[in-house]
């Protein structure tokens, strides 16, 4: 999934330079002279959600999705050629003013798949650590993830048009080919996230409703599991409860979902949750200095943002940048190496500058 909000040099380069150089560029030895010659001062955050085969398709978009075997390669990489730092770590030290490792990188994911305990498994055996953003009131058992319970509900619907009300305006959303069927991903998802919560959650039911019975795979991850993950070295940030998009949510809602679920995942894992990612990056508007406001005043020490840039010392600290990951080890290098002197962060409408 392409994030939004970046300069377009970078889009130029990554579709000029194919994939074979880039692997070529890696096996020369041309990134490890690079980064010697020209180390990066600033921050690479890379941002990962689902680490999953085939499976994943079930309940998360493929392009948010990274292999098992590819995560392996990244994370061997990373340990061998970067300093992987804890985002907490690299925070403490953005926020004193105090220098930071040439070539220094950290590892967040968002939502809180089932697959990331593997992946901190994984992580572990390296000896490196992440940050993992929880959506507090979705883990196994819980409310659904809405993002990942859409795909089976809109499988399962047997009419050729899915017709859904929001606020008395109806929607149509044809469904008679498997192409309408994954736009109509796009399009329940976009809906879903302009409305306030109470109105997404009567949106909802109308989809299951229209869905039929329909068992959900399970996706997320259960508690015991995250504290597995923490007893390993992770650290847990929150996501908020729901995973709305907070500008819609209302003032009243943005501030329940955003200290609910600091309050939830201190109480069951305690532990002081300091970390915080803004749900529904992309192309909408996900997050305004107002939200900024509550997720500082909730006592977080910084957030995450989905502007694809790197991060430092020009950075809020509410409103870190971030590199969103693909599947080849090449794209992850090339995007650390040489994208790096081309990405500038470019703020979304309504984001904090």
């Amino acid at each position: 999934m392409e994030a939004a909000g970046v300069s377009a040099a970078p889009r130029g380069l990554r579709s000029q330079v194919a994939p074979a150089a880039k692997s070529a560029l890696l096996h020369l030895g041309a990134y490890a002279a690079l980064r010697t010659l020209l180390p990066s001062r600033r921050v690479a955050i890379l941002r990962y959600h689902a680490v999953c085969g085939e499976e994943g398709a079930a309940y998360a978009e493929p392009g948010i999705c990274v292999s098992p075997a590819a995560f392996e390669q990244h994370v061997k990489y990373l340990a061998e050629n970067y300093s992987v730092l804890p985002l907490p770590e690299i925070v403490k030290r953005l926020r004193e003013h105090r220098a930071l490792p040439r070539n220094t990188a950290a590892i967040t994911f968002d939502d809180g798949y089932a697959d990331n305990l593997e992946a901190a498994r994984t992580l572990q055996r390296y000896g490196l650590s992440a940050t993992f953003y929880i959506t507090a009131g979705c883990l196994d058992g819980e409310q659904p993830f809405w993002p990942a319970e859409i795909r089976p509900l809109i499988a399962a619907v047997r009419e050729p048009v899915l017709r859904l009300v929001a606020a008395g305006t109806a929607t149509e959303i044809p469904l008679s080919t498997a192409a309408e069927r994954r736009a109509a991903i796009r399009t329940v998802s976009r809906l879903l996230k302009a409305h306030p919560i109470p109105v997404r959650e009567a949106l909802r039911e109308q989809l299951r409703e229209a869905a039929g019975h329909v068992t959900l795979p399970r996706c997320m991850l259960r508690w015991d599991e995250l504290a597995e993950m923490h007893q390993l070295g992770m650290t847990i940030g929150s996501h908020t409860l729901t995973h709305p998009n907070l500008p819609n949510a209302g003032a009243d809602g943005a501030e329940r979902e955003v200290r609910g679920a600091k309050a939830r995942l201190e109480r069951e894992l305690g532990v002081r949750v300091t970390m915080f990612s803004y749900p529904n990056g992309g192309a909408e508007r996900y997050m305004t200095p107002e939200i900024a406001r509550i997720v500082r005043e909730t006592g977080y020490e910084a957030a995450t943002t989905s502007r694809n840039a790197f991060a430092g010392r020009h950075s809020d600290l509410f409103a870190l940048e971030r590199i969103q990951v693909r599947e080849r080890l090449e794209e992850l290098v090339f995007a650390l190496e040489v994208e790096r002197f081309a990405l500038k962060p470019v703020p979304r409408r309504g984001e904090v500058a």
